[in-house]
């Protein structure tokens, strides 16, 4: 966003050297000024901390104006016509984070630019040129929005909104439970796979919202939440199940989890702030949750993860622990699972 904010904000002011961009005192004024608030606005996308709802709506508002400025002060219309194309970029952006609000008022501005360059065109004698170069303008305006609409539906396809945990996009917890709960009953008799639980817990967390400051602690949040996503298979089931805890259910042809882990491992403690995870993961064959409630099975089986997460931190943190688990058994109740593995 800091780059295309630059880009809006320095092709007005570079086109003062060409024929066809801004031509006497007052357009060149405006071109300048549109280069400088889009500077100022490109270094607060460079912050620490991400813009607010209410301040990312009056980068839009401001984008979307000067964008219009930079096209009508272009002394040749089809320069200008050029230029609108930049709509679509802002367009884009605000079909992912903001309301149709501001995409009508940017799409108003846009047909309003268009219209009058158009006009301008026009006007000196090429009507064709100017009809198509508006269609032109138009598609693409149509086009960008829609295709990353459609792309944010596809996104969250078959996932109900109350299973996405809001501010990584990973599932939530309950989403967890329900879609391994579907794994092992469906591969559960079929597959001699094990079944591997990572539990996940960021090491200093506290100490970095404690010193930074909230907002630091969801960036970092939000950024180990990618992390796993790169470095997980895309068939795996990756949550975001506490304050700073994630969850990882897959499957393995062995019991060997390493490479999964020691992977996820070091890309977390790469990844800024650079917070370093401890990690506990049991592993189970799959054919032995046989008959078994899956609920009550995870629910021991992240009891087992949590316990060996815990030793990790003990030790110093940035390492992980490893359960293998024999077959659980249920007790004679039928409704928990035996303590003995």
């Amino acid at each position: 966003m800091a780059v295309a904010t630059l880009g809006f904000g320095l092709i007005p002011v570079v086109m003062i050297a060409s024929p066809s961009g801004p031509q006497g005192r007052r357009d060149e004024s405006i071109a300048l000024g549109v280069g400088i608030v889009c500077l100022v606005m490109a270094a607060l996308w460079l912050r620490r901390s991400w813009p607010s709802k209410a301040r990312s709506a009056v980068y839009v508002v401001i984008a979307s104006l000067c964008i219009a400025a930079s096209c009508l002060v272009q002394s040749n219309p089809i320069a200008g016509m050029l230029g609108c194309t930049a709509f679509a970029a802002l367009a884009g952006y605000i079909a992912f984070f903001h309301t149709a609000r501001l995409m009508v008022f940017n799409a108003v501005v846009a047909l309003a630019t268009s219209t009058v360059l158009a006009f301008r065109e026009a006007h000196f004698g090429d009507a064709v040129l100017a009809g198509c170069a508006f269609a032109l303008v138009a598609v693409v305006f149509v086009l960008v929005p829609f295709a990353c609409h459609a792309l944010v539906q596809l996104m969250q396809v078959g996932l109900p909104n109350h299973e996405i945990d809001p501010l990584t996009g990973l599932l939530n917890r309950d989403a967890f439970y329900r879609l391994t709960a579907e794994l092992v009953s469906a591969r559960v008799r079929v597959d001699d796979r094990y079944l591997v639980i990572v539990l996940l817990t960021l090491d200093n967390f506290n100490l970095l919202t404690g010193t930074d400051g909230q907002v630091a602690g969801d960036r970092a949040r939000i950024a180990v939440a990618q992390t796993l996503r790169e470095n997980t298979r895309g068939d795996a089931i990756v949550a975001h199940s506490g304050k700073a805890e994630y969850l990882i259910a897959d499957t393995f042809s062995s019991t060997d989890a390493t490479p999964l882990v020691e992977r996820v491992r070091g890309a977390v403690a790469t990844t800024p702030p650079r917070l370093t995870a401890s990690m506990g993961v049991v592993c189970t064959p799959l054919r032995a949750l046989a008959d078994l409630p899956p609920h009550d099975v995870l629910d021991k089986l992240i009891g087992i993860a949590d316990t060996a997460m815990s030793e990790a931190r003990r030790a110093g943190g940035n390492q992980a622990r490893y359960i293998e688990c024999a077959a659980p058994t249920l007790d004679d109740r039928g409704s928990d699972i035996d303590d003995t593995w």
